[in-house]
């Protein structure tokens, strides 16, 4: 049986238990800079404490990835450790720690590290991380976990409901007339992840119009038995719950996590947003 590695980065969010138990299991640390402090995400700061200081911050927070140094060190440690490395990284679009990755692979070992794009983040990527552990015990051969991989990659969702427009104009995602304009009116915009990319997908006006439209889309899905059912939210552990209750109405039969999304993520969906995501199984 092979020795496989696993590595993540931070916005998978991965549970302090979960890589204590799973010796194999390793992450990285993007990073957030709050008030001139560069902090390591999950590491110098937890979620929680993070949404206070971000509604305590007279500067809106910034985000890096980890630099090419950090990821090369770690993967050249283990590649004498270890037959193989597969290393699930958040979406290419989202940040450029997917092509460090194939930097450093190209430096230490094409033929032991395979760097895999998931085109997503938190959630899904954590469930990544996961199925990919259960395979290796398993005794999974390499081929099989990447096909797995790119099955779940190919038949997941991830929306996010977010409380202030003012972050998604920072980053990018909507003009500043569409923010101020959308403030002015409480307007909740719906976002997806699109081909790794978030897009404003949607726009509505009440926390109750936002619950029926993600409920109507997840309806839709007629998800199978084995299929998974993530929440998550930054500071919005209320809405997270509401929501999980309408859910298990149309799903009762599946188990509903409520996890916390990293500070690197909530610091484009800003405080009190939410997400639901699904992976379809067969």
């Amino acid at each position: 049986m092979h020795k496989i590695a696993v590595v993540v980065d931070s916005t998978a969010v991965i549970d302090k238990e979960i890589i204590e138990k799973n010796s194999n299991l390793y992450s990285i640390p993007l990073r957030v800079i709050v008030d001139g402090k560069d902090l390591r995400d999950g590491l110098d700061i937890t979620p929680s404490e993070f949404c206070r200081k971000m509604e305590e911050s007279l500067d809106l927070p910034t985000t890096s990835q980890p630099s090419a140094g950090e990821v090369f060190k770690l993967l050249d440690e283990l590649v004498k450790k270890y037959d193989h490395i597969i290393y699930i990284t958040i979406s290419s679009k989202l940040s450029g720690t997917f092509q460090t990755g194939l930097f450093a692979r190209a430096q230490i070992s094409e033929d032991k590290i395979t760097v895999f794009d998931s085109l997503f983040t938190a959630t899904i990527q954590k469930q990544m991380a996961l199925e990919t552990l259960e395979l290796i015990k398993e005794g999974a051969s390499i081929e099989h976990i990447i096909k797995n991989l790119e099955y779940i990659r190919s038949n997941s969702r991830i929306l996010l409901v977010v409380d202030d427009l003012a972050h998604l104009h920072r980053t990018g995602r909507i003009s500043l007339s569409a923010a101020s304009f959308g403030r002015m009116l409480s307007i909740k915009p719906i976002l997806s992840f699109e081909e790794g990319e978030i897009l404003v997908s949607q726009k509505v006006r009440t926390m109750k119009k936002v619950y029926n439209n993600l409920i109507e889309q997840i309806k839709n899905e007629k998800l199978t038995n084995n299929s998974k059912i993530i929440l998550a939210h930054a500071n919005g552990y209320d809405y997270a719950l509401d929501l999980k209750e309408m859910l298990m109405d149309i799903y009762p039969e599946h188990e509903i996590l409520i996890e916390e999304l990293s500070p690197v993520i909530s610091v484009h969906t800003g405080t009190r947003s939410i997400g639901l995501s699904w992976i379809n199984k067969r």
